[in-house]
């Protein structure tokens, strides 16, 4: 099993660091993307999961080293020239876990007040207090990305143990509390590529049972086929029921 507590240990270790008060991480990566319509991306070093069809663990996901080290400030500066080269208007932090050292991430968002700051989590960090910070900032949008239908799903993919596939439904939960709404300001993204359809109804159950909305607005991931993501899933053993080519990606994946 891969403890996801010890993972983020990990991460605040060797990716993370403060000095003179200001709280700095490892990125190794800054561009333009086609995804959500065009957004400028940070993508960060270190996560505290290990999923077994990540397409980032060879550079960010996995690893705990490598990249620069950038105060909140720089990365800010970094994304703003992206999108004002490319006249996007939305701007995100991916790669790894975004919310290991929340601190650092509210205050990058702090920088975008006139631009959408997507927050791409896997949700396990946030708590009623981080929910409440999240919401607000109404230029936030948090995607709590949902590691397969099931607990048992959760645990096939990740190797984590059962109970973080429920911190990450309540994540969605405090979220909606905090005030934020379903479908504008939060929503659920599914990775269903080891679902069946009946697993994928028991998650739509779940998440109505916090929020209706939240079961009508899931944004549905499959795994895209890249060499190194092929590579990673035989060697955990995993066989999707669904994936997709990198140049067949669905419109609705984009």
């Amino acid at each position: 099993m891969m403890d996801p507590q010890r993972l983020l240990q990990l991460v605040e270790k060797y990716a993370v660091k403060v000095e003179s008060g200001v709280v700095y991480r490892r990125y190794k990566r800054f561009r333009a993307d086609r995804w959500y319509g065009g957004i400028a991306t940070a993508d960060v070093v270190g996560c505290n999961l290990r999923c077994g069809m990540c397409w980032a663990w060879r550079n960010t996901s996995f690893v705990l080293s490598g990249g620069e080290w950038l105060a909140p400030a720089e990365v800010a500066e970094r994304l703003r020239g992206i999108a004002e080269s490319k006249g996007f208007r939305q701007v995100r932090v991916s790669g790894g876990e975004p919310l290991i050292a929340p601190v650092h991430l509210l205050q990058v968002i702090d920088s975008f007040a006139k631009y959408t700051f997507i927050v791409e989590t896997n949700g396990l960090l946030i708590d009623k207090a981080l929910a409440k910070e999240l919401a607000a900032r109404p230029h936030a949008v948090v995607r709590v990305s949902i590691k397969g239908a099931t607990a048992e799903e959760f645990v096939k993919i990740t190797m984590s143990p059962p109970q973080y596939f429920y911190k990450q439904l309540e994540a969605l939960r405090l979220l909606v509390e905090a005030g934020m709404e379903p479908c504008r300001d939060v929503y659920p993204a599914a990775m269903l590529g080891f679902s069946t359809a009946e697993t994928a109804r028991e998650l739509e159950k779940a998440l109505a049972e916090i929020d209706p909305r939240l079961a009508e607005c899931i944004d549905v991931e499959y795994v895209i086929l890249y060499p190194h993501v092929v590579k990673l899933m035989s060697a955990r053993g995993l066989k999707p029921t669904k994936a997709v080519t990198p140049s067949g990606v669905p419109a609705f994946m984009v």
